[in-house]
């Protein structure tokens, strides 16, 4: 089996009040690329997966 770890990945934060969700957007394609492009199994993700205990709706949407 394949596995592929990740963590903490803030889903929905901001950066002195800039949002960063266009960039996590594509971070998570990538990642999703990558890890079928290595015939992964599963992706783990450890830690924060969205910044804030009630994530954006946007965040969630990823």
């Amino acid at each position: 089996m394949r596995l592929l770890h990740t963590a903490d990945w803030h889903l929905g934060r901001s950066f002195h009040g800039e949002g960063l969700l266009n960039a996590q957007a594509a971070w998570v394609d990538w990642l999703v690329e990558l890890a079928a492009a290595s015939s992964v199994d599963a992706i783990l993700v450890a830690g924060d997966l969205y910044d804030r205990a009630l994530p954006p709706v946007d965040a969630i949407r990823l």
